[in-house]
């Protein structure tokens, strides 16, 4: 009863019974720790994918224990934050050693994703090199395809296998 009394004093909202019910299985023996919170594979994900500068404190710790916790993940974590700085800064240039070093060195995953950009390599190129994009014709094109549902989009044609694309059939290239 002393215990509740404390914990109401600090601004504890339960009841009596959920803290006599949390003491007896701790003198018991038999209550499981606490397990600290794990943060999700989307906020490591967002930490990761941040300028550094922009983290807080307690975000960078987190991520830095993470990072100590698997090699493997560091790994991944120092690449991406590479590839990440090339697009941001247009430094189309620094390409191919990026996706040498990830062939070379880095998880499976990433250098699946390198070789990837290695089969399309002047078209990526020239994506982190040049000002301008193709992504605001893109936008205007998914909004007008999602913009009317179950009517037909003058920017998409059926192919022969169903699939629908906007360069035509198929076999018409």
């Amino acid at each position: 009863m002393q215990l509740y009394r404390e914990l109401l004093a600090l601004g504890y909202a339960g009841g009596y019974h959920a803290v006599n019910r949390d003491v007896s299985t701790i003198r018991k023996g038999v209550a499981i720790p606490a397990q600290a919170a794990t943060p999700s594979p989307r906020t490591i994900a967002s930490w990761i994918m941040r300028p550094q500068e922009t983290l807080g404190p307690s975000d960078t710790a987190q991520l830095e224990t993470v990072r100590n916790a698997c090699p493997e993940f560091a790994a991944t974590c120092h690449l991406a934050r590479e590839f990440t700085t090339m697009v941001r800064h247009r430094q189309g240039h620094l390409l191919r050693d990026w996706i040498q070093k990830a062939e070379l060195s880095g998880p499976e995953a990433i250098g699946v994703f390198a070789n990837s950009v290695r089969q399309d390599l002047p078209a990526v190129t020239a994506g982190l090199t040049l000002s301008y994009s193709s992504g605001t014709v893109e936008g205007h094109v998914n909004r007008i395809k999602t913009s009317r549902p179950g009517i037909p989009c003058p920017l998409t044609v059926s192919s022969e296998s169903g699939a629908e694309t906007r360069d035509g059939p198929a076999s018409a290239h």
